[in-house]
């Protein structure tokens, strides 16, 4: 006996009809989502301006991601240490999340912005489920702004070069620049990501140095940033005297505000 018109009469009626479907949205990504330990982690993402360092003309704006861990009597923070520790897919939901809540911001922005500074973290950037969304993520926030996307990769400190040139080389031809963002400013850890593709190196001030010492800081940092790539884009520099000290040393845009 054929069996098949009867497999493929199954099939028909489990399978939802265009009616059934018609009206589905896709999730909203910004929405909160619980984590595999049971947490409920909501992303926000604040605007800092962005200059080029020399003329001190506003490039656009950079999205500052905080992840906040929801509690029944209010919120916590997480640390750049536990985001990092989120899985893969975690990161994922984190990072689109960002890109979301940025492109509200800016389409609730009067002016249309040159640019806008996206941070994506590697761990997204290394699954090809995540570069495939990322990407689109990214072209959607490009269509808000005047020249595209820069797209800052989170996570880079000891990712073996070979491996970072890959997954740079994967992005670069849907950003303006693939920036990589580091957490150790010691020339020594910087040096180490020549031969990555980068093509510009970002970091913090940090905010507890007295001038001498936030001289030297920047001396070392930034000229070891200018070994690696040609822009170095330095955060929170608190004020213009600061950042005047970073075009000085060879930085090519500053953000003012301390994060």
């Amino acid at each position: 006996m054929d069996e098949a018109p009867v497999v493929v009469e199954q099939a028909l009626e489990t399978e939802p009809s265009p009616a059934a479907t018609e009206g589905l949205e896709a999730p909203d990504p910004c929405a909160p989502f619980l984590t595999a330990d049971g947490r409920q982690l909501r992303v926000t993402a604040t605007l800092d301006p962005v200059f080029e360092a020399k003329g001190f003309t506003r490039i656009g704006f950079r999205l500052i991601q905080r992840v906040m861990s929801v509690r029944y009597n209010g919120e916590d923070e997480l640390s750049a240490l536990q985001v990092s520790q989120l899985s893969t897919a975690e990161l994922l939901r984190v990072d689109l999340a960002t890109i979301a809540r940025g492109i509200g911001r800016l389409e609730a922005e009067e002016e249309q912005q040159r640019s806008l500074i996206v941070p994506i973290s590697y761990t997204s950037l290394s699954s090809m489920k995540g570069r495939g969304d990322v990407v689109a993520r990214l072209k959607d926030a490009g269509s808000v702004v005047k020249l595209g996307v820069i797209c800052e990769v989170l996570g880079v400190d000891g990712v073996p070069p070979s491996v970072l040139l890959s997954a740079v080389s994967l992005v670069k031809p849907f950003a303006l620049l693939v920036v990589g963002r580091l957490a150790d400013t010691d020339p020594k850890a910087i040096l180490r990501l020549e031969g990555t593709g980068l093509q510009a190196l970002s970091f913090e001030c940090p905010s507890d140095l007295g001038e001498p010492e936030f001289q030297a800081w920047a001396a070392g940092a930034v000229i070891a940033a200018k070994r690696v790539a040609k822009a170095v884009l330095v955060y929170g520099a608190g004020t213009p005297s600061r950042a005047g000290i970073l075009s000085a040393l060879g930085a090519s845009h500053v953000s003012v505000g301390a994060t």
